[in-house]
């Protein structure tokens, strides 16, 4: 299915949606507004409490169990309908805030994932999410990533270009080669970030012996060309979370 222009009856409901979940602009710090409007992401400190970390993680590890043989990238889809274990991860209104000041209010969430890079693996290379270019106002797409163990500088953390959103002319690197103006994501497990997709980003490998676990959560504008999914959530879901959040998915 492919988002429709919302008519004016439906930008009322979102609105209306937003309220109702708490989603308010004075949520946010100065710094994070300034941050995602000239990085292209903003971080969150303590998005997650010990106890949501171990919740999420335990629930991880069942479902690695019965996933079936997994490569040196683990993967898991579908976590919005997993459990409410995942609810934290997403169902926040700092974060769609911040969702709401990159896309404006008439977004919703596509996909929630899991993405764990083993020792030796998770290197990509630099890309966004979509192949449309964009401009402030009309950005299509941004992604939120939980760290479920802390990212440090040799397990695998997340790299980004800060401000290669604004760069319509931005050249990556060959292959996984590192780029002089890259930053790496970086801080203590239960930290969040939100990013623009239309930022240069990639994993990086993981040199540690250890896992590096994370959720991503993709938010999209309705009102863009972006495929999105269409697949109903479950009576559980939508009973679980309620109306309001229903109405993002």
């Amino acid at each position: 299915m492919v988002a429709s222009r919302p008519s004016l009856g439906y930008t009322w409901i979102v609105h209306e949606v937003l309220d109702e979940l708490g989603v308010r602009s004075d949520l946010l710090a100065p710094q994070q507004l300034s941050d995602l409007d000239e990085l292209g992401y903003c971080r969150f400190d303590g998005f997650l409490t010990g106890d949501q970390l171990d919740a999420a993680l335990g629930e991880i590890e069942a479902l690695l169990r019965v996933s079936g043989r997994q490569g040196g990238t683990l993967h898991l889809k579908g976590l919005l309908e997993a459990g409410k274990m995942f609810d934290p991860l997403w169902l926040r209104p700092t974060l769609l805030a911040a969702v709401r000041h990159l896309l404006g209010p008439e977004f919703r969430i596509s996909e929630m994932h899991y993405r764990a890079g083993k020792p030796d693996h998770g290197g990509q290379a630099l890309h966004m999410d979509t192949p449309e270019r964009a401009e402030p106002g009309r950005w299509q797409v941004c992604n939120a990533i939980v760290a479920l163990t802390a990212f440090t500088p040799d397990n695998g953390a997340t790299r980004v270009v800060p401000g290669s959103h604004l760069d319509y002319g931005f050249v990556p690197p060959r292959g996984h080669e590192d780029h002089p103006d890259q930053v790496l994501l970086l801080g203590p497990a239960g930290t969040a970030w939100l990013f623009n997709s239309h930022l240069w980003h990639s994993g990086t490998v993981n040199r540690s012996r250890a896992t590096r676990h994370a959720v991503l959560t993709g938010f999209h504008r309705r009102d863009g060309g972006t495929a999105l999914l269409d697949r109903q959530p479950s009576n559980a879901t939508i009973e679980r979370l309620g109306s309001a959040a229903y109405l993002l998915m």
